[in-house]
């Protein structure tokens, strides 16, 4: 059973970026993942002497309160489109929480597979974007819906991919792969705050290689690498890259100054008491004239939604997950954080794996990472089912 959960884990997250259906919809890699977690969770009952982290105490009871507010509020207006909200936060945790048993058993087995799955899902949204550009596509959105997902999940799957080298990836071939597929991806989208997550991403990078001389001459040859592909991409496609950034450039000024009412932040200041105890998501008819969508961030949304409870706990998480990593772990992680304030992605299944991971790797602070810490030899038997207690 444990091969069969890793071939369906190696196929949701290769598949992830293979959108085939309206957005909110369940996707073919969606039902992969599923049956990973089914596999994991049927797996784990076997599990003895088990100890609930902080981490996954915190993510469970956010899940719970989003689920109660979403039931209070269905019980209030009579209507069961409240439910399906939840229902993703419910997925997520599932699909987490398999992750996290999955790399206790499996060690830097589990961590390559991951590693070559989210390398092979960035090549194929990155095939997409390239086909896009060469049609002339102002704004690729590679095989997602907008350009705002495919940016969203080139920055976690970057973010990841340095994860599980604690930001000091060596030269493989398919990972780096990978990594220039993402930069491409997110710069064919034209999406601003993405960018500005990669730069983040890339001074977390530098910061964890200033310590030997070889790591730095190894970034200083990727970097390179990176620039001349997007500048072959941009080539071929007659300027397309280039003259999207200009445009996305040129209206950042404006942006700026209408964030508050494009990214629906008026909703949370003409409705303050929602952000009491959570309006939930959905029928947003309650909310005229300021109803027209939700509200582009993570924070926003889950304090509107929410409220202090839920965004509080959401918060808890997010620390949990990064108290003891290094500072080059924050910086990076900060790259898909920032992009969150102005984007919704509460609903990425990567994102949660992204903190999922993060957590694992330095639960037990990074001095125990830096050696090889989730190697199998260097895990005893008796701790392989046991979540740290930090």
């Amino acid at each position: 059973m444990h091969l069969l959960a890793a071939i369906l884990l190696f196929l949701g997250l290769s598949l992830a970026s293979l959108y085939v259906f309206p957005s909110g919809q369940p996707q073919p890699a969606d039902f992969l993942l599923l049956g990973f977690a089914v596999l994991m969770s049927l797996l784990a009952l076997t599990d003895r002497g088990r100890v609930l982290s902080s981490f996954v105490i915190c993510w469970a009871l956010m899940v719970l309160w989003v689920l109660l507010v979403s039931l209070g509020w269905t019980l209030v207006m009579e209507r069961t489109s409240f439910f399906i909200y939840p229902a993703f936060f419910f997925f997520n945790f599932l699909v987490g929480m398999a992750l996290l048993r999955f790399l206790g058993v499996s060690g830097e087995m589990g961590c390559s597979l991951i590693r070559n799955a989210i390398s092979i899902a960035l090549l194929v949204a990155a095939s997409q974007v390239l086909l896009q550009l060469g049609a002339g596509a102002n704004r690729t959105t590679g095989s997602f819906n907008n350009p705002n997902q495919l940016a969203y999940f080139s920055l976690c799957g970057i973010v990841i991919l340095m994860l599980l080298d604690d930001f000091r990836p060596p030269l493989r071939p398919l990972m780096l792969a990978g990594l220039v597929a993402a930069v491409v991806s997110i710069l064919a989208a034209s999406s601003l705050g993405a960018m500005g997550g990669a730069v983040l991403v890339g001074l977390g990078w530098v910061v964890a290689n200033l310590d030997r001389l070889r790591r730095f001459a190894r970034l200083l040859l990727v970097a390179p690498l990176i620039l001349g592909v997007v500048v072959v991409v941009n080539l071929s496609s007659d300027g397309q890259v280039q003259s999207n950034l200009q445009s996305r450039m040129d209206r950042a000024p404006d942006k700026m100054e209408n964030a508050y009412e494009e990214r629906k932040y008026d909703r949370l200041a003409n409705f303050p008491e929602y952000a009491i105890l959570g309006a939930a998501e959905g029928e947003r008819r309650r909310f005229y004239p300021y109803h027209s969508s939700e509200i582009h961030s993570s924070y926003g949304n889950m304090l509107f939604a929410y409220g202090i409870p839920g965004f509080g706990l959401f918060l808890a998480v997010i620390f949990l997950a990064l108290h003891r990593a290094p500072l080059y772990v924050w910086m990076g992680v900060a790259g898909p954080l920032i992009y969150s304030i102005t984007h919704n992605g509460l609903r990425s299944t990567l994102f949660w794996m992204m903190l999922a991971i993060c957590w694992h790797l330095y639960r037990k602070g990074w001095q125990e990472y830096r050696a090889p810490a989730f190697a199998p030899s260097a895990v005893p038997e008796s701790e392989r089912y046991t979540r740290s207690s930090s």
